[in-house]
């Protein structure tokens, strides 16, 4: 064969491209829900604590150095080097943008629950196992990573490395079950028998169910195809964007906070107003709130209050607002029933 002859092309060749292109696609979907996320985060929580909204935007920074090189070799594989084995078996930057920063980006998350377990239980234990499973698994990712690079060909990384690589997902699966069994057990019992309360918990225990779940499968998936299926690139698929799926589930966390007016959601706290400003004439729309007498039927209640174009308006803080000289209107609508006992917001 003379050196300008490539290699035959084999007839696995869907075995080995096709889970690598639908990776790169799952890769560049989640990154633009990722986002579209961190933009709902600053626009919704600007006066946030510094710590989320440093963590926000080093998570985002790292995605976007992690889609680039991913990107690069994607288009290596399927533009530059399409139809060249060599190409296609040649790791590229995948041991970096794969192993390298998904084990950084899930070891941020893993420590973020890390501190709200030790938050909510007032004990060490738990977030101290935790932290040593963060710790582990981030550790064996990167030398994953580095064993790849100096490998440098998908058909020998999976014979060479596949013990670290399973101490790596399996490590960071294990963390994931600890931590969502943590959080739904102290948060369960943070309960105080409020509705209120009761609502906001449901809430947060049904996030941290649906995020945590969701990272640990996906982690015993590319783990049990990358053990099982070595002959192939089954595991690229769930493994380039997994660092995805745990950015998106932090940053479901931090906008779990976000309350859609006027959405679908029953379980809105009736205290977070919402305030629309006109320029003359300036109409202060609180949101309709829901009352529920015993027995019957929810009774719409929609309350304003008008104040003139010369009032002046100040702002004391977030979400409060002194009204001087308001000129009060009793109710516009006339549908509110009388009821005998004290309303629930529901």
């Amino acid at each position: 064969m003379s050196s300008t002859e490539l290699p035959p092309i084999p007839p696995i060749i869907a075995q080995l491209t096709g889970p690598l292109l639908l990776g790169h696609f799952f890769n560049w979907g989640l990154f633009g829900a990722l986002t579209v996320q961190c933009y709902i985060y600053y626009l919704a929580f600007p006066n946030d604590r510094p710590i989320p909204k440093t963590l926000v935007a080093f998570t985002y920074t790292i995605e976007v150095l992690q889609t680039v090189l991913s990107t690069r070799d994607a288009f290596r594989n399927f533009g530059t080097g399409w139809g060249n084995m060599i190409e296609l078996d040649a790791v590229g930057w995948l041991w970096f943008s794969v192993p390298v920063l998904g084990s950084i980006i899930s070891c941020t998350g893993q420590l973020f629950y890390a501190w709200r377990i030790w938050i909510l239980s007032e004990s060490y234990w738990i977030s101290i196992v935790v932290i040593l499973l963060s710790l582990t698994q981030c550790g064996t990712g990167i030398y994953s990573g580095a064993l790849a690079h100096m490998i440098g060909e998908f058909s020998k990384v999976q014979e060479r490395s596949f013990k670290t690589t399973a101490v790596w997902l399996g490590g960071t699966a294990l963390c994931d079950i600890i931590i969502a069994a943590s959080m739904i057990y102290y948060l369960h019992k943070s309960n105080t028998g409020f509705r209120t309360t009761t609502t906001l918990l449901s809430k947060f225990i049904r996030v941290t169910i649906e995020t945590g779940l969701v990272c640990a499968t996906f982690a015993i998936l590319d783990m049990s195809l990358f053990i099982a299926f070595q002959q192939n690139n089954y595991h690229l698929a769930p493994s380039i964007p997994l660092s995805k799926l745990y950015s998106n589930s932090l940053l479901v966390v931090f906008n779990a906070r976000v309350r859609i007016v006027g959405g679908r959601n029953p379980d809105t706290h009736p205290s977070a107003a919402t305030l629309s400003v006109g320029s003359t004439n300036s109409r202060y729309q609180y949101p309709r709130s829901t009352y529920r007498k015993s027995g019957g039927n929810p009774i719409a209640v929609s309350i304003s209050q008008t104040q003139a174009s010369e009032t002046p308006v100040e702002r004391y803080g977030p979400g409060e607002i002194q009204l001087s000289n308001v000129s009060k209107y009793p109710r516009e609508s006339s549908d509110l029933a009388p009821y005998d006992k004290t309303p629930e917001y529901v």
